[in-house]
């Protein structure tokens, strides 16, 4: 059994997710996740920070795809994945850093709601016949919330849409009524 060391970390997308690698070859990305943990000073009786800790993302195939059209430096995000450890050689000295494999990645929903929609699968339709004949028909009376649920009005099981609404935020962290 091979040994893999798997790990989950939240925090705040410090770049926007760019893409690597070969043109016509697996679709790949990375990003910068940036943790910064809380804690509660009784005596001084205010919310502390300690260190920010780093870590480069990368992501492969379809997940790669998903991030590159889904997030944004900024957002809030859980990302769950395999450390690794990336060697290279500059000017003769070895150097060494820990990237995280994502093998999942979504936005943080302790600070907002998210937008999902569920990637259709092609089931043998004529090309453009996976979408709904209302698809991109939105009614201008109709609030945001309206809408989405005007769409999924036809049930369809691989519309999986949800309307998104993220707090006040300054500097990607809770906005101070929330601390």
């Amino acid at each position: 059994m091979a040994q893999q060391g798997v790990a989950t970390i939240s925090g705040f997308m410090g770049t926007d997710p760019q893409s690597f690698g070969k043109e016509g070859g697996v679709t790949a990305c990375s990003f910068r996740v940036g943790c910064t943990p809380r804690y509660f000073n009784a005596v001084a009786n205010k919310w502390r920070d300690r260190p920010t800790t780093w870590i480069t993302v990368k992501v492969f195939r379809t997940l790669a795809k998903n991030v590159l059209s889904s997030l944004r430096k900024g957002d809030p995000v859980v990302v769950t994945g395999a450390l690794a450890t990336e060697e290279w050689e500059h000017d003769g000295t070895k150097r060494s850093k820990i990237v995280m494999e994502a093998t999942s990645v979504g936005h943080d929903l302790n600070f907002g709601i998210s937008v999902f929609q569920r990637d259709k699968p092609n089931l043998g339709e004529p090309e453009g016949g996976d979408m709904h004949p209302d698809d991109g028909v939105v009614d201008s009376d109709l609030n945001d919330n309206e809408q989405t649920l005007s769409r999924r009005k036809n049930n369809d099981p691989w519309d999986a849409s949800v309307v998104f609404e993220q707090p006040d935020t300054v500097s990607g962290q809770p906005a101070a009524s929330e601390s």
